[in-house]
């Protein structure tokens, strides 16, 4: 059975061009927009589910999204969508020997669970809007990098395997690589976008997400850590140079909402980051905990909360420091859960890594990163979040 596709809404980013009195320009505006318009509609159609659930949204209503001033502003062409790497150059990925068994939000297979991804046009175009707003007002004193997770499901899952079993799960590479990442680039050039789908495509035969939770390991946020210093022009470090340790028996999320019993407990690999580094946080009551590591010894923690280790697991506000380096060098990581295998990483390379969870944060992104001098902010968020109307809102409430 051939992959369906939800149709979506006509409501993505819209560019339209100036408006004059000369009737030429008129005549070629009208021309520039009914082009746009053809691929805008060919992009919002490449996007969307598997099973073609939403097929009687209106598109017409999509016209009432409100469309973001830069692109009412900009006359230029949206830059071409990047060039995929052929399936057929990826890694093989295992089919599940059964069906899957949908639990709501998540199903299992095989003893693994995996997030369904509901694409949302305005959702994800309010997404887009947020992260270029937030580049224009850091415009000359902070780089803005934008980094969309996307989660196992696309990643693990041969497509085959999502087909034969009509799997309701939006087409992520394409929401990310064909529609997020080309609209940020069209709204807001200045923003520096990572592509992180094939870099973890490449490796979907290696312990890059848990089984019992939504998250990836530390591994697939090594990965994108990776990307993010090709971006940055920076050497990230390899894997050798990070000390290993392994603990097993961790049970996530999926196995407390559906029982243990449906799943394989994970094995957590914990790469610890070099040099003199500690970690302060504040948590949601206000208290302020300070001098932890970076990432925890494990060995203390009960299975279930294992992903505590990693910078102390999901707090509004925490600071990375790395005393061996004393250039005054600071980045600000603005982010939800699947950041806090990426940061340590990033204690490499700055002095200071200040991180807010944007879901719980309740203070100013852009006066943060004035007040603390970061060079450089970077967005993280997984591919669900992007849809999703409570995590998009708890970021625009800090711009």
């Amino acid at each position: 059975m051939e992959r369906e596709y939800i149709r979506r809404k006509n409501n993505g980013p819209i560019r339209r061009p100036s408006r004059h009195n000369r009737p030429p320009w008129l005549l070629w505006g009208m021309i520039a927009l009914v082009v746009l318009a053809l691929v805008l509609f060919l992009i919002i159609r490449a996007v969307g589910g598997r099973n073609g659930s939403q097929e009687g949204e209106d598109a017409s209503s999509a016209l009432a999204t409100p469309i973001p001033e830069q692109l009412q502003q900009d006359t230029q062409q949206p830059p071409a969508e990047p060039t995929p790497t052929p399936e057929a150059a990826l890694p093989q990925q295992s089919a599940p020997d059964s069906a899957p068994t949908d639990m709501g939000s998540f199903m299992v297979a095989n003893g693994s669970g995996y997030a369904y991804y509901e694409f949302s046009t305005e959702t994800t175009n309010s997404y887009i809007s947020a992260v270029t707003s937030l580049a224009s007002n850091l415009e000359g004193s902070a780089q803005v990098y934008s980094l969309v997770a996307p989660t196992a499901m696309d990643i693990l899952l041969p497509e085959s395997y999502l087909s034969e079993y009509q799997v309701d799960s939006a087409d992520q590479r394409k929401a990310i690589d064909s529609y997020i990442i080309p609209s940020i680039n069209a709204i807001n050039p200045n923003v520096k976008t990572v592509p992180l789908y094939t870099a973890l495509r490449q490796h979907c035969n290696e312990n890059i997400y848990f089984g019992t939770d939504s998250t990836w390991t530390q591994l697939g946020g090594y990965y994108a850590y990776g990307e993010f210093c090709r971006a940055k022009g920076i050497q990230a470090l390899g894997l050798e140079q990070f000390e290993k340790k392994t603990y097993e028996g961790f049970m996530g999320g999926f196995a407390s909402s559906a029982g243990e019993d449906s799943f394989y407990s994970d094995t957590v690999e914990a790469y610890l980051p070099g040099g003199n580094t500690s970690l302060s946080f504040t948590s949601a009551d206000g208290e302020v905990s300070e001098g932890w590591q970076v990432i925890s010894d494990g060995d203390g923690y009960s299975s279930s909360l294992l992903y505590l280790i990693f910078a102390a697991g999901d707090q509004p506000y925490k600071v990375l420091t790395n005393a061996d380096i004393t250039d005054g060098s600071s980045c600000l990581v603005v982010q939800d859960s699947f950041g806090n295998f990426f940061i340590p990483f990033l204690t490499q390379h700055y002095q200071n890594v200040y991180v807010v969870d944007y879901r719980s944060y309740s203070g100013s992104i852009p006066e943060l990163a004035r007040e603390k001098g970061a060079s450089d902010v970077i967005v993280l968020s997984n591919v669900i979040a992007t849809s999703s109307s409570s995590a998009v809102e708890g970021l625009r409430s800090l711009l």
